[in-house]
This record gives structure tokens, C-alpha cells and sequence, in this order.
């Protein structure tokens, strides 16, 4: 989703909220009261022990000092310990903004409460305060970790809370759909202001990256458009093979401002694949034209360590001198590994000769990108002769072993801090 469609879907939830506030105040004898009515009648009618329980749970877990303290420490905690410091801003924010938009609505329509409420509440009937503060966490962690099942999980929550509040009379049902509305609104309007900054799902922090150095699963997620395409690779994608290889390279996280220079990266995973073998390149290009996710790939290992060694690392090294530290910081191993390459030193380049690496960022999921992009190599590789290819990963990555197998590859021969897959094209 563009910044502007996210700044009008915002814009529109908020607007709706509004709408429903006065539709319930100005109009007291309306469709809106009398629904309210109905259902509160009905969940008083059906009430249950347990569900009271449940009920006055989500209470003290929706509210108080848990939803305002322990919830959002813990959220932006999270957050900060995955080096994820711009989505811990940005979960930030929105919860201030979402607090922000409940009060002020509070205070512009004073809804008084339903008279047999069960638990002591503050001002203001509409919006529910519990309810939109569900929905903004739901909709910031989805938004942040995009998968299907952290969306789905996001909406039982929220429902959960909207009912409890309506099962303890505290809120008439409108209260609660108007809190789900704020919580996508504050969302919405806040991840379109911050925009690229804070990237979310959009660029790369918890990104999917398939390939040699090791890193997250394949996972559904929330996609900017349908008709993300798969290209040939051209020399103006040069820049952006950077851009997605830094984006996805810490265990497919970012890893924006890890090393002192963030090309370091691209220098040594993507761009030298497409400097020496374009044909072997592809890239997926989105509606709007930016290259958000890539394969890169050699037929001869062999042959390209040497070219490795001898040609592209003397081009680029003096970008990256060691830190002289007394100890060897990660940039310092990162520099050493690229340094130490060369022929010989991979097992199974004989029988598997090529090797790839496949980066992608979030908005490609979910669109069958990854195994598209990974056909589409393997086709060409097959039409040239090459007998199979390997990879390493990650050990700890079981869902892109997953994928892999689920493609037809198969466990190598492997060390402690790299699993091999392969795979034979004869």
C-alpha cells in the first residue's frame, strides 16, 4: 500500500468514526441507538460465568497500567532488541496518536456509559478506549510483521476485546466499532507520515532473504500491489541491488548502519553476480517501477571465486579497511570472509556448480515471487548444461529449508554454521 492510499484509508476510518459519533448523539432515537440497545440486551440475555471471567481478564489487560505501561514496554522493547529502532518509533507514535484521537473524541461527544455497567470506567462512552487500543497493537505488530497469521491473530484479539467491553456493559456496540475504527485510523495516518523512513513491511526489516549468507523464511505478507513483475536484470538496477541486499541482510532484517559503509554488503552478496553474469540476473520489479527483490547467480563457482579473488575484491576493498581493533569487530569477519575467497573452497561446487542468492522484500510475499524468480534460473541453468546447483543457509533458518524442499532441493553435506541444500539438473 502507497503512502497516500494509507494517508486516505487513515483519513476515510477516522472520518467514519466521526460520522458514527454524531449519528449516535444527534440522533437518539436512530438505527445506530437502537442496534446499541438490542445488543446490549442480548449480551446481557446470554451472559455466562465464563464469559464474565474472560471479560474482566481483557479488562485489567486492556486497560490501566497494563495497556499503558507493561504492553507498549514490552512491544517497543521487542522491537529495539530486533535492531528494529524506526518501527519501535513508529509503534511509538501510533499509540500516543491512537490515545490522542480516543480522548479527543471522548471529549467531543460525552456519550454517557450504559447504566449497569460492571467495572468503574473513565469519561466517555465513545469511542471504547479498550477496543482501540487492541486494534492499534493488533494493526502496528501486523503492519510491522507482516504475515497472514499475525493478522489473524490481531483480529480475535481485537474482537475478543470490542465483546468483552459489551458483555460487561461498559460500552454500547457502536463504542467498540469506533474504537477499531481509531486503532486503523492512528495506524494508517502514522505509517504514511513517517513513510519510507520507517519502512514497516515495505522495505526490507523482516524481509525475506532465501539465499547464501543465511537468513528469514518465505512468509505471506501484506503486498503493495498484484502485478509485481519478473525481469530480465539492466545496469540501472545496480543501486537498488544495494539497497535490497542491506535491507535483507541480517538474518533478513536490515541492516542499515550495521557496517560503517552499507555497500559492503552488495559488494560482496549481489552486485558482483550481476557485474559478471547479467544473464544470469533477474529482479522483480513492482507497479510503480522499483526493483524490490532479486536472484543473483553463477554457473561455475569455481571460475567466478577466481574472478572474486583476483578481479572484483582489489576493485572494492580499499572502500573497506579493517577497524584495528585488538578485537575483530563483525565488519572486520565480514571484510576477512570476502578477503578469503576463492577457488577450492567449496565441497560441493564439483557436482553442484552454480550457487545463488535470492533477496526479497516484504511487499513481493505472498505472490509466488521467490519461486518464480528460482524457476526461472533453473530453467536457464538446465538449458546451458549445468549439472545442479547449491546453497548455504542459515541452520536455524528451518522455514527457508522448508522452501527449498518444498522446490525440490535436498540437504548437503553441512558444517556447524551453514546448512547446504542442492539440487541436480541431469
Amino acid at each position: 500500500m502507497t503512502r497516500s492510499r494509507m494517508l486516505i484509508c487513515g483519513g476515510a476510518l477516522l472520518a467514519a468514526a466521526l460520522v458514527l459519533g454524531w449519528g449516535v448523539v444527534l440522533l437518539p432515537g436512530g438505527v445506530a441507538n437502537t442496534v446499541d440497545q438490542g445488543w446490549h440486551d442480548l449480551m446481557v440475555g446470554i451472559r455466562q460465568p465464563w464469559m464474565l471471567e474472560t471479560s474482566y481478564a481483557l479488562n485489567v489487560i486492556g486497560g490501566g497500567w497494563v495497556a499503558t505501561v507493561v504492553v507498549p514496554v514490552l512491544l517497543l522493547g521487542t522491537l529495539v532488541a530486533m535492531r528494529r529502532p524506526r518501527d519501535a518509533v513508529y509503534a511509538a507514535a501510533t499509540l500516543l496518536v491512537s490515545v490522542g484521537f480516543v480522548q479527543l473524541l471522548k471529549e467531543l461527544f460525552g456519550r454517557a456509559r450504559p447504566d449497569d455497567l460492571l467495572v468503574a470506567s473513565d469519561f466517555g462512552s465513545f469511542p471504547s478506549g479498550h477496543t482501540a487500543n487492541a486494534a492499534t497493537v493488533a494493526l502496528v505488530v501486523f503492519l510491522v510483521f507482516p504475515r497472514r497469521w499475525v493478522g489473524a491473530a490481531g483480529v480475535v484479539w481485537t474482537v475478543a476485546m470490542a465483546l468483552s467491553r459489551t458483555i460487561l456493559s461498559v460500552h454500547w456496540l457502536t463504542d467498540t466499532v469506533a474504537g477499531m475504527l481509531i486503532g486503523g485510523a492512528a495506524s494508517l495516518i502514522v505509517a504514511a507520515a513517517l513513510g519510507r523512513w520507517v519502512r514497516l513491511g515495505r522495505a526490507g526489516q523482516g524481509a525475506t532473504s532465501l539465499g547464501w549468507a543465511g537468513s528469514a523464511a518465505a512468509a505471506p505478507a501484506w503486498k503493495e500491489s498484484p502485478v509485481s513483475s519478473i525481469r530480465p536484470y539492466r545496469p540501472s538496477d545496480r543501486d537498488a541491488l544495494y539497497e535490497v541486499c542491506v535491507r535483507t541482510a541480517d538474518a533478513g532484517g536490515d541492516a542499515t548502519g550495521l557496517f560503517d559503509d552499507d555497500r559492503l554488503w552488495g559488494d560482496i552478496f549481489a552486485v558482483p553476480y550481476a557485474q559478471r553474469h547479467p544473464d544470469l540476473t533477474w529482479v522483480v520489479e513492482s507497479a510503480d517501477g522499483r526493483t524490490i527483490g532479486y536472484i543473483v547467480s553463477t554457473d561455475d563457482t569455481e571460475t567466478f571465486e577466481t574472478w572474486f579473488r583476483d578481479e572484483w575484491w582489489p576493485g572494492v576493498a580499499a572502500r573497506y579497511p579493517l577497524s584495528g581493533e585488538p578485537e575483530p569487530t563483525r565488519q572486520d569477519g565480514m571484510i576477512g570472509y570476502a578477503s578469503g575467497r576463492g577457488p577450492g573452497r567449496e565441497r560441493h561446487a564439483a557436482e553442484y556448480p552454480a550457487h545463488l542468492h535470492i533477496d526479497l522484500l516484504p511487499e513481493t510475499q505472498g505472490q509466488g515471487l521467490g519461486r518464480r524468480l528460482i524457476e526461472t534460473l533453473f530453467a536457464e541453468l538446465r538449458s546451458r548444461g549445468v549439472p545442479g546447483l547449491h546453497l548455504g543457509m542459515n541452520p536455524a533458518n528451518a522455514g527457508a529449508g522448508a522452501f527449498y524442499e518444498r522446490i525440490g532441493m535436498y540437504r548437503l553435506e553441512s558444517g556447524p554454521e551453514t546448512t547446504m541444500y542442492g539440487i541436480r539438473f541431469d
